[in-house]
């Protein structure tokens, strides 16, 4: 970065422009509207979108809020960021006394004084709750201790105790004030989440992230589940509104008192993107021939089924394809809330497979699943094929997006949110990749996925975070016919039909229509042109029979494959070669 004003001494950095701060200078906000021809509008971008970045015309009056409707906000959580200004003067403060001893207050008639409740000192009785239940020689949380800060610090985490809650902690007078919260943050307004005052919480607690060793009080793993500062915006008779600014969370709820230790929280604004009910993309991977030469991934199964967008919302569940077609009634023995999640609120991305009884996933099966339609359908087509689902990422938890968290946070999230034996499953991950694939390879499954464990989730696009590596299969086959070609494939062939020997009897494989250039549609075309046309030399009668050419099976050829399907036919087939050296 630099301050240089000259373009000639700023090519090829960030000019920081402090030079609006005069009276006579104005400076344009974010999202505001150029008084310009095409009225653009001034927008925060993520730095690797300026890599793609042509013109400034892209962000427009029409095109930004629809931007902001689909990706949200950029600068959505910039408060969470903001300093105070440095010419602010602060009062000197006077240093605390230690307080005299009883003999020296006899000594003197002094009075004992109170000690201050300032965010710098805390007073035994402020922690003595919290002191008493722990060992702190057995437990890994800090002990009270005085510490300096803003005074306006606040923590949520998600602690999974003898059960999962939340615990939100807001900064006074020098503790943590906490409720214990079960069920999470309230995702929108509307939604009313029971919260338990606890024992005020030392400072230290906003930073603590841990397991707590079984036996001691609250014994299980704490996350920090979103941390940064927060301010009263309302007090109220019954409680006090109030705002959380963070890189995760940036939302205005209300706590009010009920009765005892029982407060009730409510968000009192609407999310930028509604995670739950929003049609949300699935993130895309690209496609890649060989592993990654890093050791920053971790390696899942590449599932051969159905992907699916699972949103868990308030005891109900929704399942949504890639294509965002709502196929929640087609699969009932998925919709079990309460079996499978230890979560209130989710959005989990996966895959429905049938799985064969080697474990293996079935394809046709879990297709001719989601044709059912009919109620009656649906259980018959149950009962022969249950399915099962591999849940592998989670864009939305509990009160906020984790689509920012790193891989490896989310997927410690999601599996911690899964209940075992039931229809959901963790989709496990390998570091080792080269075995991995090697083993997957001899399994006879579709291939891996190569994930970059510190990436971010990014809905509807295609990543180079996320790979997939196919372990295509490779068979040598009989060309015993083709289909009549259209466009630019009129004068030559569409597809060609394969077969292999089955005894004295041909057995249909189906048709590959890929893998060809120009010059191996002509040479092969040429070589086809050579043999007699016959009858269908196979009992089975493709759909395409009648646009067909049926010729002599003398011409073999390789062609590579994902798998096989139950009827025995190649599934996403591509021609590789001929091969004349098995012809007789």
């Amino acid at each position: 970065m630099t301050l240089q004003i000259k373009k000639e001494h700023r090519k090829g950095k960030v000019l920081l422009d402090i030079y609006r701060n005069r009276q006579s200078q104005t400076i344009v906000s974010a999202y505001s509207v150029r008084g310009l021809p095409g009225a653009t509008v001034s927008t925060p971008l993520q730095w690797d979108e300026l890599e793609s970045l042509e013109t400034p015309k892209t962000f427009n009056l029409r095109s930004v809020p629809q931007r902001v409707t689909q990706e949200g906000d950029p600068w959505e959580a910039i408060a969470a960021y903001a300093t105070p200004i440095h010419t602010e003067r602060r009062e000197a403060s006077r240093p605390v006394q230690s307080p005299s001893s009883p003999s020296d207050q006899a000594k003197t008639g002094q009075k004992p004084e109170r000690a201050s409740r300032s965010r710098t000192y805390k007073t035994p009785e402020q922690l003595e709750a919290y002191s008493l239940k722990r060992s702190f020689e057995k437990t890994p949380e800090p002990p009270p201790a005085p510490i300096i800060g803003g005074g306006s610090a606040f923590v949520v985490h998600r602690h999974h105790a003898s059960r999962l809650h939340y615990d939100l902690r807001l900064e006074k007078n020098g503790t943590l004030k906490s409720w214990a919260v079960p069920k999470g943050l309230p995702p929108r307004p509307g939604i009313k989440r029971l919260a338990v005052s606890v024992e005020d919480h030392p400072l230290e607690y906003v930073n603590f992230e841990g397991a707590i060793p079984k036996g001691e009080y609250g014994g299980g793993m704490m996350w920090k589940f979103a941390q940064g500062r927060y301010e009263i915006t309302k007090e109220k008779k019954d409680g006090f509104y109030f705002r959380l600014q963070a890189r995760e969370l940036n939302a205005e709820y209300r706590a009010y008192h009920t009765k005892e230790n029982q407060w009730l929280l409510e968000r009192l604004d609407n999310p930028q993107m509604d995670w739950l009910r929003d049609p949300i993309e699935p993130m895309l991977a690209q496609l890649a021939d060989k592993l990654p030469d890093s050791d920053d991934y971790l390696y899942e199964v590449k599932w051969d089924g159905i992907r699916a967008m699972i949103s868990l919302d308030e005891g109900q569940i929704r399942i949504n394809s890639r294509r965002g077609m709502d196929i929640t009634k087609r699969f009932p023995e998925l919709l079990i809330p309460e079996e499978a999640f230890r979560a209130t609120a989710g959005l989990f991305d996966g895959e429905i497979v049938c799985l064969e009884s080697d474990g293996r996933p079935n394809f046709q099966k879990v297709i001719h699943r989601m044709q059912q339609t009919s109620e009656g359908a649906i259980e018959r087509a149950k009962a022969q094929h249950p399915v099962v689902c591999y849940l592998f990422d989670c864009l939305y938890l509990d009160g906020r997006p984790i689509v920012n968290e790193p891989l490896t946070r989310r997927r410690e999230w999601l599996g911690d949110a899964i209940k075992k034996d039931c229809a959901y499953r963790m989709s496990e991950a390998v570091e080792d990749g080269t075995a991995f694939f090697e083993a997957v390879k001899q399994m006879g499954l579709e291939g891996i996925m190569a994930k970059n464990r510190n990436s971010t989730y990014a809905p509807g696009k295609r990543s180079p975070s996320w790979l997939k590596i196919k372990t295509r299969q490779t068979a040598e086959c009989v060309i015993i016919g083709y289909t009549r070609g259209k466009g630019d494939r009129e004068k030559r062939f569409g597809a060609l039909h394969l077969a292999q020997a089955n005894g004295p009897d041909l057995k249909y494989l189906g048709k590959v229509g890929t893998g060809f250039d120009d010059l191996a549609l002509k040479s092969l075309f040429a070589e086809i042109e050579k043999l007699p046309q016959i009858k269908r030399p196979i009992k089975e009668k493709p759909l395409d029979d009648a646009l067909s050419v049926w010729i002599e099976p003398t011409l073999m050829c390789e062609v590579e494959f994902a798998s096989i399907t139950a009827d025995g036919l190649l599934r996403e087939p591509v021609f590789l070669r001929l091969r004349p050296d098995l012809m007789g």
